[in-house]
């Protein structure tokens, strides 16, 4: 009997020592300790695959580093003299682009926050957008800031091109200033398509009564504005958490998902996956709630998977205001799930069931097509797609007529260069170069005259496609209607028609 009870409080001496070790121990030396024991898994993972001695030594060297490296505090210093501290907990974060190295620019610049502190809330307070430093409520001060060698970053410049901060905010995707147009002239508001009181930089989200205290007017900032970049809504669709209950019931797709918001400039430039989870190196991330990238990474290489996530999943009802789904969502996810897809495939997920494109429409991305200004805004407020839309097809297959307009490239500042820089897939951009321009005096550096022929780089994978021209061509189209919906007339496909 007393050797049980010896032994029982010595089992509880030793829990309460474990337990106050445990309570005494920063929490950033158990996440190193974490990211130390993944990385010695994947390299034992990667020995048992490799017969090369070399590769083999190296990697083993690499094994040993780590099987015998300490937990340590991790002081960044940047050129500018400030100590950053970040790293000591996210040890194996990506660096977020080349263009945003941390030992230049740090942290703090674009997420805000504490950066010298090693506790989690601490250092975490008034961090930019709640973590979400895109969010355009708070972009410009985090992409639209300062950066550490004191040159302002994507606004104040002062080539208007390079100030996206400012751009952006006038973008429709960000006034919402189209959906409001069209409801309220369906409802007989306005004559126009202008928006009454709509001012630059506002958002249809706050935008003051657009239904005038209307009983559907609650719907409609619920269903319709809530989408929106700018307000920090949801993307309208069922994404399945980590604990989904697809079911398929009457063609509707229905799913136990949480809301994953549209943050501003990552909801483009931050890829997901279609759980919206991290599956990168930071031990500290893993456990994140859903509504992250797949990796910190920022690109300008952007799938039309990324577009598709508010674009194309299904059809809205102004008068009704509700918002149907498309009865093919299940196979569109499972696609995204499965990565690369056939042009079969691509064909059936990239639009709506019934919609009707071009051959072109579905080999290119969305960033193919729809230029810088298109996506990004040009200053200017619109409330029609139409309107803002800077490319028509007659722009790079011009018309029956006369050749796509051009612009030889003959100075190194000039901005077509700046594409050149955001995406290496391009071909060398060079002096010399012939280059495509729109109707409305945009560049298209990615198309380039090439001996007799145009060609297109894609900007998201660097595949080449020539470009064939209305003029000497066949094309009995009227001159009177070479838009993009004119040309849909011949150049017909569908997904059930391809």
């Amino acid at each position: 009997m007393k050797k049980t009870f010896l032994l029982a409080s010595l089992l509880l001496i030793l829990i309460v020592i474990l337990a106050l070790k445990q309570e005494n121990t920063p929490s950033w030396t158990r996440y190193q300790r974490d990211y130390f024991t993944e990385q010695i898994s994947k390299l034992q993972v990667q020995l048992g695959t490799i017969n090369d001695s070399t590769k083999k030594n190296q990697l083993q060297q690499e094994l040993a580093s780590y099987q015998t490296r300490k937990p340590e505090i991790i002081n960044l210093v940047l050129p500018n003299g400030k100590v950053e501290r970040c790293k000591t907990c996210h040890i194996g974060i990506e660096e977020i682009s080349n263009s945003h190295p941390s030992n230049t620019f740090g942290c703090a610049v674009c997420h805000g926050g504490n950066p010298l502190s090693l506790d989690k809330t601490t250092a975490h307070a008034q961090m930019y957008g709640g973590g979400h430093p895109g969010s355009l409520d708070v972009a410009s001060l985090s992409c639209g800031g300062t950066g550490a060698n004191g040159v302002a970053c994507h606004t104040g410049n002062h080539e208007q091109a390079k100030n996206e901060v400012d751009l952006v905010k006038t973008s429709i995707m960000s006034t919402k200033a189209g959906e409001l147009s069209v409801v309220r002239m369906m409802f007989g508001f306005d004559k126009t398509k202008d928006v009454p009181g709509l001012t630059k930089g506002q958002v249809g989200f706050l935008y003051p009564n657009p239904l005038q205290g209307r009983p559907n007017e609650k719907d409609f900032q619920q269903n319709c504005l809530s989408q929106c970049h700018q307000s920090g809504g949801d993307i309208p669709t069922p994404i399945a958490t980590k604990n989904p209950h697809p079911e398929v019931t009457q063609g509707k797709v229905q799913a136990e998902s949480k809301a994953i918001q549209g943050n501003g400039c990552e909801v483009c430039h931050v890829l997901t996956n279609p759980t919206h989870t991290y599956i990168g190196a930071d031990t500290t991330m893993k456990s994140s709630n859903i509504g992250r990238g797949k990796v910190h990474s920022l690109t300008t290489q952007i799938p039309y998977t990324q577009c598709n996530q508010c674009h194309n999943q299904g059809n809205h009802d102004p008068l009704k205001m509700s918002f149907a789904i498309r009865s093919d969502m299940t196979k569109v996810v499972n696609d995204w799930k499965a990565g690369d897809t056939n042009w079969l495939d691509r064909l059936k997920d990239y639009y709506l069931p019934g919609e009707i494109f071009a051959q072109c429409e579905v080999s290119l991305d969305c960033i193919d097509c729809h230029t810088r200004q298109d996506v990004m805004g040009d200053n200017k407020l619109y409330t029609s797609q139409y309107d803002a839309v800077h490319l028509q097809c007659q722009d790079c297959h011009g018309t029956k007529e006369k050749l796509p307009q051009t612009k030889i490239i003959k100075d190194t500042n000039d901005l077509a260069f700046e594409e050149q820089i955001t995406n290496s897939k391009f071909p060398e951009l060079k002096i010399g170069n012939e280059i495509l321009m729109t109707a409305k005096g945009e560049e298209l550096p990615f198309t380039r005259h090439q001996g007799n022929d145009w060609v297109q780089s894609s900007r998201v994978t660097g595949k080449t496609f020539k470009i064939p021209l209305v003029y000497g061509s066949k094309c009995q189209q009227s001159l009177m209607e070479q838009g993009a919906d004119s040309c849909h007339k011949c150049h017909n496909r569908s997904a059930s028609h391809p």
